[in-house]
């Protein structure tokens, strides 16, 4: 079973370092309009603050605890996986703060773009490590 658990959490760091590295690469016109998009379909839908902040924690929180089980079940030495774990919190909650500022002042601010485009950077960094280290 372990070796099945491990290709799992390879594929998934893997998919992570590619999502991170798509999003770090993006510009802030090209994020900014994804902003703007989103806010369009929330009102659209009339979605609530709340709504949208809840539906972005458990989704956000869903992944990373699966990717963490993942790395726990593939046989990583358990502080790398408290720190994966942190890791993963610290994006979880940059992750709500855009999504605040963005709700509330209906535009991406700079300093947001930037925090969200360092974390991007270092999950890359993070699913290359993880991915390395699974194979070796």
């Amino acid at each position: 079973m372990s070796d099945y658990v491990v290709k799992m959490a390879l594929i998934a760091s893997i998919i992570l370092m590619g999502y991170n590295i798509s999003e770090f690469l993006s510009s802030f016109s090209i994020v900014s309009e994804k902003a703007g998009q989103f806010l369009h379909m929330a009102r659209m839908n009339a979605a609530s603050e709340s709504d949208l902040r809840r539906s972005n924690f458990l989704l956000t929180c869903v992944l990373s605890v699966g990717y963490s089980l993942l790395i726990y079940f593939s046989d990583v030495v358990l502080w790398l996986v408290a720190l994966l774990v942190i890791k993963l919190g610290i994006t979880l909650y940059i992750s709500d703060r855009v999504l605040i500022q963005v709700l509330r002042d209906g535009l991406l601010s700079q300093k947001s773009f930037i925090m969200s485009r360092c974390d991007s950077f270092s999950n890359a960094v993070m699913g290359l490590a993880f991915a390395l280290l699974l194979v070796l």
